[in-house]
């Protein structure tokens, strides 16, 4: 059930603002991590599955777009400036989207990307995961090298920004389709609720057999606003 708020900006009621539920899917390897491991290259490949989820999230929920769309027009003018773009009389609203986006990624800028997390702490979100995790079962193919408490770091870290290069891995920084880059969350410690189900995953799809890290993952994601902020503390 989607919950209404209200998010104020410039001292005037902007619209109510709805945060809905979605889920965000992955599948393929899911390997522990802990102390011993980080496992940065494997969580910045799983991080970069969920990036385009999320992308079109913000692309489709209409309050996430009117929120991207609103930013002061000095802003998009300062943007429009830095990239050689000519400043029209009227940008579309698609284009104030995309460079209300770009205003976003150049706050949480950092190791060459431009993020985008859609929890923030100023954003004041109560975030809770229902997380479905399917995983083989036999004794064959447990992966030895940890547990599932391991495996749900993975994925909690995946879920946020990294902090540090050694979070990522080695890597060449953003494709081409990561400018910016869009993730769930600012930090990890703003997930205030999860429920996790395991059970048995029996293939892949598109696999002819199954392997020991081998795990499909539905993430039910519920945001429920904490307090009214405006448009201009939410993000930065």
């Amino acid at each position: 059930m989607n919950e209404v708020v209200h998010i104020v900006g410039s001292n005037e009621l902007i619209e109510e603002f709805n945060l809905v539920e979605f889920r965000l899917l992955y599948e393929g390897k899911l390997l522990p991590s802990g102390n011993q491991n980080k496992r940065g290259k494997e969580k910045h490949k799983i991080r970069r599955v969920f990036h385009p989820q999320l992308r079109r999230l913000w692309h489709v929920n209409p309050n996430l777009r009117q929120l991207a769309a609103s930013q002061p027009a000095g802003t998009i003018d300062e943007l429009m400036i830095k990239l050689n773009r000519p400043i029209p009389p009227g940008p579309t609203e698609e284009e104030r989207v995309e460079l209300g986006w770009k205003s976003f990624g150049d706050n949480w800028n950092r190791l060459g990307y431009n993020f985008v997390p859609l929890v923030t702490e100023k954003m004041v979100l109560r975030c809770s995961l229902d997380i479905l995790l399917l995983r083989p079962g036999d004794q064959k193919h447990i992966y030895r090298m940890g547990d599932i408490d391991g495996q749900l770091k993975t994925l909690f870290d995946a879920l946020r920004m990294p902090d540090q290069e050694g979070e990522i891995g080695k890597d060449n920084g953003p494709n081409d389709d990561e400018h910016p880059f869009f993730c769930l969350l600012q930090d990890d410690r703003l997930i205030t609720e999860v429920r996790v189900v395991t059970d048995e995953l029996l293939l892949l799809p598109n696999h002819k057999e199954v392997k020991a890290n081998d795990a499909f993952v539905i993430i039910d994601v519920k945001l429920n606003h904490k307090d009214a902020r405006t448009f201009d503390n939410i993000f930065g």
